[in-house]
């Protein structure tokens, strides 16, 4: 009785599986019939809006366009706008416009524009100026692609009529160069009776099949799956009450499937219990002997980070300090800062891609090559590009590596840099707080044989340099809200932690963060570097 009753409820909870799986199905298929058919409008549509667009081009002489926008339309220009209407109206277009973009993107002009009959809307003259300010980034990329790369985009816009769809070409002159954009907008109104056919009959099918699918498949799972498996339960019931020993009564499971490997597996399960506990007890010992390792590496990256704080007694015009808090045991994160000679003073931040063993590993290497090419070259450029192109020689492993470094001259106070993909600083300067806003290169080790830019500010006594990692600003809460960089700003930006020496300062971010966070793991490295330009020695000669 007892076996029948749990046939009963197995039997209930498969076919309920079964007729979840089937809805799922019909969900799944209906949508993916329906995103085909779009796509296959899609597709239409643009070829035909395209194809619209280059005869409205072939009607236009390129050359004399910026003549009618200095000079004002003439003969050409009425014969060419009454032969874009003509088009207009033959191919049941909304719009036809041509415009030319101002180099900065903010504006652009109209040449022509056309607008349907039907519609009740008025066109641009000649010469009429659009402010492109309150476009979307979207927009107004895809019109810069189409300027300097000279590609062609389609836009599709849907509504409970239709729609409509915008295709945008480029207008090349005699030499090529592309000097205007010709957009088509074409309308879609048709398309809405065609869905509704469409989804209805797609409907219709998926659900007959969806039916017969879940009525042969429940049949079928009940007859030759749930009952060989209620008798594996049963066993292995006995199993776990005699101590590792079996009734013999899966032997009567004949099955060529999963499900008879399934009962010899439970039958060679209390031949290799005893296999298995002597191996658990080898992996433990294994795991401890691993962590005791882990323990002396992370002894040993901790050491090869600077820890001497003042940094140097003999320069007293730097004030420093620095902490590096892996999310494992070993991490990728790495700051380090060193005389290259008696007036210039280095210092970089650096993320290594991935955390673990690897990452450490890779942040020795790294950190290394950056040190020995600050003896060899004068800029974070120069030493950035021989870096990179070590990196890439045996990177095997696809790692790589966001850095900031910047080297100051201690005589003038000028501070020469460059980011390699990196977080940016935040500067504190004639008491203003704000980010250290420059356009990051590519990163280390991502592709060999690129070139790095060098920037420079110059640093007065008092000027502060707060470096970091992403560990920072993506130090997430439970919600998964990450810290940010607005967050950061703010803080530093309090009255009270402008007062605050690089230490200090350093344990406030790290407390703010840790409040922030409320408890939640840390999932990433971080890093922070504070620096205060006391002096530098030209003010004191």
């Amino acid at each position: 009785m007892k076996s029948k009753i749990r046939l009963s409820v197995l039997s209930i909870k498969l076919l309920a599986s079964a007729v979840l799986f089937g809805v799922l199905m019909f969900a799944i298929n209906s949508f993916m019939s329906y995103k085909q058919f779009k796509q296959q409008v899609e597709t239409l549509y643009g070829d035909v809006t395209r194809q619209f667009a280059q005869t409205a081009i072939s009607y236009v002489d390129v050359e004399r366009i910026y003549y009618w926008l200095t000079d004002g339309n003439d003969g050409f220009w009425d014969s060419t706008n009454q032969r874009l209407n003509e088009l207009t109206e033959t191919a049941e277009l909304a719009y036809i416009y041509l415009t030319v973009i101002s180099h900065d993107y903010k504006y652009r002009t109209y040449v022509f524009d056309t607008v349907s009959s039907q519609l009740l809307s008025e066109p641009y003259e000649l010469g009429y100026v659009e402010s492109l300010e309150n476009k979307t980034p979207d927009y107004i990329e895809n019109l810069r692609k189409t300027i300097e790369n000279g590609e062609t985009h389609s836009y599709f816009s849907y509504k409970k009529t239709g729609g409509h769809v915008t295709t945008s070409i480029p207008v090349r002159d005699f030499f090529g160069t592309v000097v205007a954009i010709m957009s088509v907008v074409k309308p879609m109104n048709e398309i809405q009776a065609y869905k509704e056919n469409y989804l209805r009959s797609i409907l219709v099918a998926a659900l007959i099949f969806t039916f017969s699918f879940i009525l042969l498949y429940a049949l079928s799972l009940i007859m030759g799956v749930v009952k060989p498996l209620m008798m594996i339960i049963d066993e292995t019931s006995h199993f776990a009450e005699h101590h590792g020993e079996l009734s013999g009564v899966l032997k009567k499971i004949r099955n060529h499937d999963e499900l008879g490997l399934l009962a010899k597996s439970v039958e060679k399960m209390s031949v290799d219990m005893n296999r298995y506990i002597a191996d658990l007890t080898h992996a433990t010992a294994e795991k401890e002997r691993l962590g005791a390792e882990l323990n002396v590496a992370t002894k040993i990256q901790a050491e090869m980070l600077p820890r001497v704080f003042p940094p140097y007694e003999n320069h007293p015009e730097i004030e420093l300090y620095a902490s590096m808090t892996p999310a494992k045991e070993v991490g990728g994160d790495f700051y380090d800062f060193f005389m290259i000679d008696d007036d210039h003073f280095a210092v970089a931040v650096a993320d290594v891609s991935g955390k673990g063993v690897p990452a450490a590993l890779f942040m020795v290497i790294a950190k290394t090559l950056l040190k020995d090419a600050a003896c060899l070259f004068k800029t974070p450029a120069e030493i950035f590009e021989h870096v990179n192109n070590t990196l890439c020689e045996s990177n095997e492993s696809g790692l790589f590596v966001t850095c900031w470094m910047g080297i100051l001259e201690l005589s003038t106070g000028k501070l020469t840099f460059a980011n390699a993909g990196h977080t940016s600083p935040v500067l504190e300067k004639d008491g203003q707080i704000s980010y250290i806003q420059t356009k990051p290169n590519l990163m280390l080790a991502a592709l060999a044989g690129i070139s790095y830019m060098n920037n420079e500010i110059t640093l007065a006594p008092g000027d502060k340099l707060f470096l970091y990692t992403d560990g920072v600003t993506e130090a997430s809460d439970k919600n998964n809200n990450l810290y940010g960089e607005e967050r950061l700003l703010a803080a530093l930006k309090k009255d009270d932690v402008k007062t605050l020496n690089p230490k200090e300062l350093l344990n406030f971010v790290n407390d703010d963060v840790e409040c922030f966070v409320d408890g939640a793991a840390q999932f990433d490295d971080i890093t922070m570097l504070g620096m205060v330009f006391k002096s530098n020695t030209m003010e004191g000669k």
